[in-house]
This record gives C-alpha cells, structure tokens and sequence, in this order.
C-alpha cells in the first residue's frame, strides 16, 4: 500500500544515512522537512537529499537514539530531480551489493529496516 514519506539523506562520516518518517499529506510532510533540515543543520550535519514523495517500503520507526552500530540496513536509494515535492524510490540491498550510478542515485544505510505490513 503507497503512504507518503519523507526520505531524508545525510552524510555522516563519508558514509550516507537514510532515514524515512511516513506523513499524513504532501503538506504535512512538507512541514517535517523544514524542521527535520533546520534541526540537522544545527547539529552539524550534512544534508545530501531530502524528498517527498509516495513509497510501498514500510519500514521500522525512526529512532533519535540510533547509532552507527544500528546501521546495519542497506538500501538503493534513487531521488528524483531537485524539489522537495520530486519524490523518491528506495529498496532494500544486501550490503556490499549497491552500485549508486547516475544523478541522485546513492547507497544508503540506516537503522530503519523492512517489515511487513
């Protein structure tokens, strides 16, 4: 079942991140991303992409506590081109399996993983 989601990459030590967080409309996932940004920002990180759009992956919750030894999911990740509002599709890899080639292709980690519905 499509939802819409909020995808959000971001570099962290040379490694980019993935985090999801589903959004009830396109404006409400709109408002998340200016805080999600603004927060990120001012911690100091580094924003590679960040896009609305609808998905049928249904991850775990975000969690704020996560660490590097929770980043034990891979995806290939594919942002579509450079508004907000462009969309996004990712699916899981196995890890050592991803090749990120074209423009807004990346190999993503994150401590979300697949479940079922």
């Amino acid at each position: 079942m499509l939802k819409i989601a909020l995808l959000t990459l971001t570099l962290d030590g040379g490694a980019v991140h993935m985090a999801m967080t589903e959004a009830e409309s396109p404006e409400e996932c709109k408002g998340k991303a200016e805080a999600v940004e603004q927060v990120l920002i001012g911690a100091g990180y580094t924003v590679v992409a960040m896009r609305c759009g609808q998905t049928d992956l249904n991850l775990t919750p975000y969690d704020h506590g996560a660490g590097d030894r929770d980043m034990k999911w891979h995806y290939h990740v594919t942002v579509n081109g450079t508004a907000l509002e462009d969309g996004f599709s990712a699916r899981p890899v196995e890890a050592g399996t991803c090749t990120a080639e074209g423009d807004g292709a990346y190999c993503a980690v994150s401590a979300q993983g697949p479940q079922a519905e």
